[in-house]
C-alpha cells in the first residue's frame, strides 16, 4: 500500500476513536460524579503530557525513523481505552489521560514530518492531513452519543480499543527507515532555540497565546456546556460531529488558497466574534453557533499549517514542529486547568469571552509578522 495513504488511514482510525472519546468521555465522567473543577484539572494534563511525549518522539524520530511511533500510538490507544473502561475516580481518569496524552504525542510527533518528507515539503499535504483528521473525528463524534446509548460507556471504550488494534496492524505495514546515526550533539543543536531565527521565536510565543485561547474552549468545555443547555448525548454528538465535519470541509475548500495570511486574519476575526456571541447564547442558538465554529476552525487550520511548513527546517521537521507546538500546549494546559474554576465561579460566558479576546493577539500578530 502507498505509504502516504497508509499513514492517512492510520490517522482516520486514530481520529475516529478520538472523536468518540471527545464526546463520550466528558459525559462518562459527569455520569460518574466527577465535578467540573476536577474535570478541568484532569483534562489539563493531556496537552502537557502530549507535548513532552511529542518532543521526545519527534526528536528521536528525526534520527531513527517514524514507524516505531505509529506502532506505539495504536498500542497506547488500546491501553488508554481499557483504563477508561475501568475508571471510577478522578485519579483513575487522570491516569487514563496521561496514557492518552502520550498516545497523542506519538502520532503528532511523526505524522506531519512523515508526510512532509514524502511530499517534498509541500505544505498542502498538511492541510489534507488536517482534513482527514477533522472528517474522521467528526464521524466519531456524530456516532459517539449513539454508541453510548447502544453499548453504554463501557462498550464504547472497548470499541475505541478496537481501533487502537487496527492502528497497530496498519503501522506494521509501513517501511522502517532509519534516517541516520543518533547523535546527542545534533539533538541539542536541533533543540537549541538560540540557533533559531527571530520569526521562529516569535511564533513560539504566538502559538502559546493561541493555546491559551484553545484551552478555554477545549477538552470537556463544549460537551459540558451543551449538556448544561439541555442537549442529550446523541444531540451533543451530532452537534460536535457536524461542527468538526464542517471544519474538515472548509479546510479542504481553502487548501488551494495562496493567501494564507488573509485567511489567518479573517478566520481570527470570525473566531473572536463566534465565541463572544456564544458567551451570551443558550439552547438552540448555542448549538447553531457551536456548529458554525466548524467553518471558522477549518478556515483557520489552513493558515496554521502553512505557518508550520514555512518556518521549519527540512532536516529537523519533527523537532521544529514539536518546539513550535510546545508553546501552544503549555498555554492550553494552563487555561484548561483554570477553566473548571472559572466556570464554577462565573459560568461559561467568562471562558468564552477570554477565548475570544486572547486569540486576537495570535491572529493580529501573525498577520503583521508574515507581512515582513
Amino acid at each position: 500500500m502507498n505509504q502516504v495513504r497508509t499513514v492517512l488511514l492510520i490517522q482516520v482510525f486514530h481520529s475516529f476513536a478520538s472523536g468518540i472519546l471527545g464526546v463520550a468521555l466528558p459525559l462518562m465522567m459527569k455520569a460518574r460524579n466527577v465535578d467540573v473543577i476536577m474535570m478541568g484539572l484532569v483534562f489539563a494534563t493531556m496537552p502537557l503530557i502530549m507535548q513532552f511525549g511529542r518532543m521526545f518522539c519527534a526528536t528521536v524520530s528525526d534520527f531513527l525513523g517514524r514507524k516505531p511511533f505509529f506502532v506505539s500510538n495504536g498500542f497506547l490507544g488500546i491501553v488508554s481505552s481499557f483504563i477508561y473502561y475501568l475508571s471510577r475516580t478522578p485519579l483513575e481518569f487522570l491516569f487514563g489521560k496521561v496514557v492518552e496524552g502520550t498516545k497523542e504525542g506519538t502520532v503528532w510527533a511523526v505524522n506531519r514530518a512523515f508526510l512532509l518528507e514524502k511530499s517534498e515539503g509541500h505544505w498542502r499535504i498538511l492541510v489534507h492531513l488536517r482534513t482527514v483528521v477533522y472528517v474522521a473525528y467528526a464521524i466519531g463524534s456524530l456516532l459517539a452519543g449513539f454508541f453510548v446509548v447502544w453499548f453504554l460507556f463501557e462498550g464504547t471504550m472497548l470499541l475505541c480499543a478496537l481501533f487502537g488494534f487496527l492502528v497497530v496492524l496498519l503501522s506494521l505495514l509501513l517501511v522502517g527507515e532509519r534516517k541516520e546515526k543518533f547523535s546527542f550533539d545534533r539533538v541539542l543543536r536541533f533543540l537549541d532555540l538560540r540557533k533559531k531565527d527571530s520569526i521562529f521565536k516569535i511564533f513560539l510565543i504566538l502559538l502559546f497565546v493561541m493555546g491559551v485561547s484553545f484551552g478555554f474552549i477545549g477538552g470537556f468545555v463544549i460537551p459540558w456546556f451543551l449538556s448544561g443547555n439541555g442537549f442529550t448525548a446523541e444531540s451533543i454528538g451530532l452537534i460536535v460531529g457536524t461542527q468538526t465535519f464542517l471544519a474538515g470541509l472548509f479546510s479542504h475548500v481553502f487548501a488551494k488558497s495562496s493567501n494564507f495570511r488573509r485567511l489567518i486574519l479573517s478566520s481570527g476575526v470570525l473566531y473572536s466574534a463566534t465565541f463572544l456571541l456564544l458567551g451570551f447564547s443558550s439552547f438552540i442558538l448555542a448549538g447553531i453557533i457551536v456548529i458554525f465554529y466548524g467553518v471558522v476552525q477549518g478556515t483557520a487550520s489552513v493558515g496554521q499549517e502553512a505557518i508550520l511548513s514555512r518556518i521549519c527546517a527540512k532536516e529537523s521537521y519533527g523537532t521544529d514542529i514539536g518546539l513550535l507546538m510546545t508553546g501552544l500546549h503549555i498555554g492550553e494546559t494552563l487555561s484548561l486547568a483554570l477553566s473548571g474554576y472559572i466556570i464554577s465561579l462565573y459560568g461559561f460566558m467568562t471562558v468564552f469571552v477570554l477565548a475570544a479576546l486572547t486569540y486576537v493577539v495570535f491572529y493580529v500578530g501573525s498577520y503583521l509578522i508574515l507581512k515582513e
